[in-house]
């Protein structure tokens, strides 16, 4: 079939009636012994010029790789078995595998894929909401993350090991990043720590105490189970998103207070506070992120302490350790970073040390810079 036009009958006058000014190709050719049918626009107006589009359209084809036929969707799925099946990231790569295919479109052949295409994508998904009940946008990392990185590590692979002509260097990848804010280090500092603790409610004082003295994420803590404590050995397990279930050491003053509390909790929890309200005021409930979140909110603003969230208890167990002992791969292995580059933002600490030591120094000005200058 030659280059056409799409028409269709008008329903009242009868007469046939072109729907787009714009001429369309349909052709069939046989590539590495298979029937293929191509179809689509050209963008001309005229006919001689979408003539010559199908042409080059036909050279194209005969001349693409085998793979140069791929659509993102069907790159996602193949890189979904071969790369991250059964890894413990495979949930949240499937989510920005979905999000990808879902805003750029899993029929876009991936050698048709542009800057704009995928620049377009991270402009929508950073407009979108956490959810139906979170109304707040999405954080630009997570933006950075579900889409940038892995349509990255899609295409490269499909260029790499499927052989798809991908022209990879022709990709911004640094320009079409979001800005992600600097994540600020707080810590108590002054007397707050002794504000805090004087308003804080006694039946969440052993969690708060144990997020302050081992620095695990709130939602670890909160998921700690009976069944997955240790005694003997003085450790703990926890979930970690991207890793599972992992045994962390804790010390022997902390494995006490953990046991002594999941006596006091109902069912598998391990932290548990006393219900101030009747009909069952005094008995124990199994702490809760939002529940636990409530009651920071309460005793921070009780005892006057401003720009302080619950994840700063983690940042105040971490400042505190590595001022303790000035090992940063100490601290890492204790907050169960991934990465070094995370437990670097404690740094800051650090400069403590060389500041004293330059005071130590105690490097004189010469003399000679307090004399005028003679002419």
């Amino acid at each position: 079939m030659s280059v056409f036009r799409k028409r269709k009958r008008d329903p009242e006058s009868g007469e046939w009636v072109y729907t787009s000014p714009y001429y369309h190709f349909d052709f069939v050719l046989t590539i590495n012994g298979t029937r293929r049918r191509f179809h689509g626009s050209t963008g001309e107006t005229t006919k001689g010029r979408a003539q010559k589009f199908e042409e080059k359209e036909k050279r194209r084809v005969r001349d693409q790789g085998p793979n140069d036929h791929m659509t993102l969707g069907q790159a996602c799925l193949r890189y979904h078995e071969e790369v991250i099946k059964g890894k413990s990231s495979e949930v949240d790569e499937l989510i920005a595998i979905k999000h990808c295919c879902r805003l750029i479109g899993s029929d876009r052949h991936l050698t048709s894929l542009t800057t704009d295409d995928i620049a377009i994508a991270v402009r929508k998904r950073a407009g979108e909401t956490k959810g139906k009940k979170n109304k707040s946008l999405v954080a630009p990392a997570t933006v950075n993350r579900q889409i940038i990185e892995i349509m990255r590590k899609v295409l490269k692979r499909a260029k790499r090991v499927w052989h798809v002509r991908i022209d990879l260097d022709a990709f911004d990848w640094a320009g079409m990043r979001l800005k992600e804010p600097k994540e600020r280090v707080r810590e108590f500092v002054g007397d707050e720590a002794d504000r805090f603790w004087e308003v804080m409610r006694p039946d969440y004082g052993p969690f708060v105490w144990f997020l302050l003295s081992r620095g695990l994420r709130v939602n670890a803590a909160v998921g700690m189970s009976k069944d997955r404590l240790d005694e003997p050995r003085c450790r703990i397990q926890i979930w970690i998103k991207g890793e599972g279930w992992v045994w962390v050491p804790v010390t022997k003053e902390q494995m006490s207070v953990i046991v002594l509390e999941a006596k006091k909790a109902p069912g598998k929890a391990v932290w548990s506070y006393e219900i101030q309200r009747h009909p069952n005021r005094g008995k124990r409930q199994a702490i809760t992120y939002t529940g636990f979140r409530r009651t920071m909110t309460t005793a921070l603003k009780a005892a006057g302490i401003t720009d302080f969230r619950i994840h700063d208890l983690r940042h105040d167990f971490a400042s505190k350790l590595l001022r303790a002992t000035r090992d940063l791969a100490l601290v890492k292995n204790a907050l169960k970073h991934a990465d070094i580059s995370s437990t670097i933002r404690y740094a800051h600490v650090l400069d403590e040390d060389v500041r004293e030591g330059l005071e130590a120094l105690n490097h004189r000005r010469p003399e000679t810079f307090d004399r005028k200058a003679k002419i």
